[in-house]
């Protein structure tokens, strides 16, 4: 359903119809940004970066094959662009804006209870320890833990075999969980 829908917007696009490219900027607007946001880490650039995306897209239409999912192609689009302007900028740069929207979520408030604050320390745990792994593991996070997609559709948008992607996502999960654990002691002290 969802490649149907697509597919018929970007024919609307191909015959000369842009205002169909609106509808395919709405659908996919959020990753696109969430995609740039985890590897840039940075807001404003992710911005520009999602704008950008959507250009090379209008002007890539033409060589979309319409027998594989749009979202796929256009997430390998999204995470190419801003894997090379991460390379461009030294993303080191920009780390600290993700973690800063984090901690700044979770400062104690009066108001809230006690295991709103433990989770939101832990997430905001989780969070730095995502941040801190290179933008190609990121964005492996992402993919697979937060946009639910499967390794099949992974391995298309970053161009690696299924089974090499299963020993990456292995070895990012053993990474973060020996980040985790020099944790151990915030989290053991919070009321779980």
């Amino acid at each position: 359903m969802e490649n149907r829908e697509d597919n018929i917007w970007i024919e609307q696009i191909l015959n000369g119809d842009e205002m169909p490219f609106r509808h395919l900027v709405e659908k996919y607007q959020n990753l696109v940004f969430a995609i740039a946001f985890r590897i840039l880490g940075n807001r404003e650039d992710a911005e520009d970066a999602a704008q950008e995306i959507f250009v090379k897209c209008f002007h890539g239409l033409g060589k979309f094959n319409k027998q594989a999912a749009f979202s796929t192609w256009l997430y390998k689009i999204a995470f190419n662009h801003s894997l090379d302007l991460a390379k461009k900028f030294r993303h080191s740069k920009y780390k600290t804006d993700w973690e800063k929207a984090e901690i700044g979520s979770s400062i104690t408030s009066e108001t809230r209870s006690e295991s709103e604050m433990d989770s939101r320390i832990i997430k905001s745990i989780l969070k730095g320890a995502i941040d801190s792994l290179p933008p190609e593991s990121r964005i492996i996070v992402l993919l697979y833990y937060y946009e639910n997609l499967s390794l099949k559709e992974i391995s298309e948008i970053m161009g690696f075999r299924e089974n090499n992607l299963k020993i990456k996502l292995h070895r990012i999960r053993s990474k973060l969980m020996k980040q985790l654990q020099t944790k151990e002691e915030i989290i053991s002290t919070l009321n779980l």
